[in-house]
């Protein structure tokens, strides 16, 4: 148990990373292909990130869970917990959506700045975000846990969850939506979101009203998660090593190729979390495991983690504390020698970083900057054994 789970900070750790090296390029102009989501249909090693991070949740569930439950825990507790922490995870979510909430950051921000323009920022509030996504899934996927303990009613639940996704997405309900449509302009999940949140409280970065973390896409998102829930119950089962990541290896591979398969009828995509997008993720995630548990475990090449485990060992501050940076790094205003006003960002990038290196190779170099100073701070928050969570 006590490798799997170094295995398992070690992915958490690696995902955490790739996450900090795709989120903070030092410009959204120049960026590696790979480094870049998939622009609709398809999927790039940056579309890994999220759904990796769900699926190491429901691992981590299955292991918390079990180790609480064979030590006698209240079910009623754990449901509380799930209820809590899903909770809080969704409000941080809001909170940096929101942040700073017009509080004047620079001088510009200053002259114009009227008390009531903090108020006046929950007009225009993105509803939806990553956190908000990860909260959601770990409430579904946990009450799903909690309150149907046998294995035959969680798959039911999972079909059914699967089942709600694509009677919306593809039953022709509302003339000129849906019915079928994995397209931007018409899918339902945007229908869906405008309908009940208004376009005003959705991303706008797709150049239409509509948002990569939806509602009714969050739904095959609970999937992803609770796909790794199940990995982490036959992690915890009395076998050989050696032969769970043979076993793991056949079923990685098969749900890599079945949902690259039915990505043939339903296309492999991210923003709308398809049902193909769930299956060959999963089926990566697994082979991922898979990898770092025979490298740690089995050949102990273990030389190379401790890094990762320090990316792992503090996931919640870095995601909040690295977007709060990057906010502060955009809004905060300096002047540069032709007496332009510009981001404290711009200037690094272009004072330091394109120098360097140019424009691409700066831009890449600023990143890894990035994840150079976040290992600091969390190595510091590990050396001092404070482990931020909820």
């Amino acid at each position: 148990m006590k490798g799997r789970m170094i295995s398992l900070d070690v992915f958490r750790g690696l995902t955490v990373g790739l996450m900090i090296l795709v989120n903070n390029p030092g410009s959204s102009s120049h960026i590696y292909a790979p480094l870049r989501h998939a622009k609709w249909h398809g999927w790039t090693p940056t579309d890994l990130v999220f759904p990796f991070f769900l699926f190491i949740v429901g691992v981590a569930m299955a292991l918390s869970f079990g180790k609480r439950m064979e030590a006698g825990a209240d079910v009623t507790a754990l449901k509380k917990k799930v209820w809590s922490r899903g909770a809080i995870i969704i409000g941080l979510g809001l909170f940096l959506n929101g942040f700073p909430f017009n509080i004047p950051l620079n001088a510009q921000m200053a002259a114009d700045f009227e008390f009531m323009d903090i108020f006046r920022r929950f007009q225009t509030l993105r509803y939806w975000g990553v956190l908000q996504r990860i909260g959601l899934s770990y409430l579904i996927g946990g009450l799903i846990i909690l309150y149907l303990p046998k294995t035959r009613d969680r798959i039911i639940a999972v079909g059914v969850l699967v089942l709600v996704y694509e009677f919306f997405m593809r039953v022709p309900l509302v003339d000129g939506w849906g019915a079928g449509s994995f397209g931007l302009q018409n899918n339902f999940v945007r229908y869906l979101d405008m309908l009940i949140f208004g376009k005003a409280h959705l991303y706008g970065g797709m150049g239409v009203p509509f948002d990569p973390e939806g509602f009714l896409s969050t739904l095959p998102a609970a999937v992803t998660l609770l796909s790794g829930f199940w990995l982490g119950e036959y992690l915890r089962k009395p076998l050989d090593h050696q032969e769970k990541l043979t076993n793991l290896s056949v079923i990685g591979i098969m749900l890599f190729f079945a949902g690259s398969m039915l990505s043939l009828i339903e296309p492999i995509n991210k923003q709308l979390w398809t049902v193909s997008y769930v299956i060959t993720m999963d089926g990566l995630a697994v082979m991922m495991i898979v990898f770092s548990s025979y490298l740690i475990d089995v050949k102990k090449l273990d030389f190379w983690i401790k890094p990762a485990i320090v990316f792992g060992s503090n996931a919640l501050v870095v995601f909040v504390g690295s977007g709060i940076m990057g906010r502060l790094m955009y809004m905060m205003k300096t002047t540069n020698s032709e007496g332009t006003i510009i981001s404290i960002k711009q200037a690094m990038y272009t004072g330091i970083f394109v120098p360097l290196a140019g424009d691409l190779n700066g831009s890449l170099l600023f990143a890894i900057t990035n994840i150079l100073i976040w290992l600091g701070i969390l190595w510091y928050l590990y050396y001092k054994k404070i482990f931020i969570k909820i």
